[in-house]
């Protein structure tokens, strides 16, 4: 995902268990210019909005209409993605393998997961309920949850190993179980998105082309093969069934047969997406660096692009009213309008 885009990565080891140490991170600081930092994601409720993004920044509008309010926020780590399970429960996440839950909307969060040492961003996380979930990140990196956070234990994805890689670390693993964890930590890709289809399997892309998918909850995973060597930011599933991938460079791909075939999507910009969504009317509408929005009306393979917002990456979007879009991006969260 997103990362790329605006921030840089260093890894440092890898977690084996995710508990929260001691002492506690610093808090976000109030800043009366939040909204015009950099932000990095939107989620809806029923009710409003949350945006998450950088120095630990949380806004929530509890009408859904734009009145932003900053939330209590215990770390001041880049936030990079916001799910909400429902219209109080949700979590964010963010560098440093941070996890953070909120039980009230957005209005104020909790540490479940910091691991400053570790260095990694988590990118994004899906939720099968409000007990189960999992978070995907940077070199492969997953965490699952099986009581609503309260612990989070990291797996090593050895399904999504090349044969040759894993060959190779089993070789090293008979040697030096430390020089092992030294490879291995490094090894997979970056895992920037991750889908719920809808016959409820998994769907994850990445770096270096990555597409996979699971059918036990992200437990183990079948890689695709590659169609584009380049980093794949995120996918969404439309209302037809059909599934688009983007990334770098105006890169769009779609598979009409559950991921057996993909071709590329001729999209008139060479702006990397950044995100993506599906909005009520079944259309797609996409968000790229360089003010970038394109969209594609229901049962078109046509994109087409409007530059809404000259000199800034955006990175998410959420519908508003018909023809109103919320983005989030370089220059914070604002709404835009275009013509249907």
């Amino acid at each position: 995902m997103r990362y790329t885009m605006l921030f840089p990565l260093v890894l440092i080891g890898t977690p084996v268990l995710a508990d929260v140490p001691t002492p506690l991170p610093n808090p976000a600081i109030h800043a009366t210019k939040a909204s015009v930092s950099p932000m990095m994601s939107l989620a809806q409720t029923s009710n409003g909005m949350i945006a998450v993004g950088n120095r630990g920044h949380v806004l929530y509008s509890p009408s859904g209409k734009g009145e932003w309010q900053q939330a209590k926020v215990p770390v001041s780590t880049m936030l990079t993605r916001v799910v909400m399970v429902n219209d109080s429960l949700g979590w964010a996440l963010g560098h440093d393998a941070t996890i953070l839950r909120t039980d009230d909307g957005g209005a104020s969060w909790q540490v479940q997961q910091w691991l400053p040492e570790v260095e990694i961003p988590l990118l994004d996380a899906h939720f099968f309920d409000s007990d189960n979930g999992i978070t995907v990140g940077a070199y492969g990196q997953l965490f699952r949850t099986a009581d609503g956070g309260k612990h989070w234990q990291f797996e090593f994805l050895d399904s999504l190993l090349i044969e040759d890689d894993r060959l190779y670390l089993e070789e090293i693993r008979e040697e030096s179980e430390q020089d092992y964890l030294a490879e291995r930590a490094a090894m997979l890709p970056h895992i920037n998105g991750i889908t719920e289809l809808k016959d409820g399997s998994l769907f994850i892309v990445g770096e270096m082309g990555l597409m996979a998918r699971s059918t036990d909850q992200g437990k183990t995973w079948t890689r695709l093969p590659e169609v584009y060597f380049g980093s794949l930011l995120d996918m969404v599933e439309t209302q037809g069934g059909d599934w688009v991938a983007f990334g770098l460079r105006g890169n769009v791909f779609q598979s009409t047969d559950q991921g057996q075939s993909w071709y590329p999507l001729e999209v008139d910009t060479l702006s990397t997406f950044n995100g993506g969504r599906v909005m009520s009317d079944g259309s797609v509408i996409l968000v790229a660096n360089g003010g970038i929005l394109a969209r594609r009306k229901k049962d078109s393979d046509d994109f087409v692009v409007h530059q809404v917002a000259k000199g800034q990456d955006l990175v998410d979007v959420v519908e508003g009213q018909p023809g109103q879009y919320w983005v989030v991006g370089s220059h914070g969260v604002q709404d835009i309008t275009i013509k249907q």
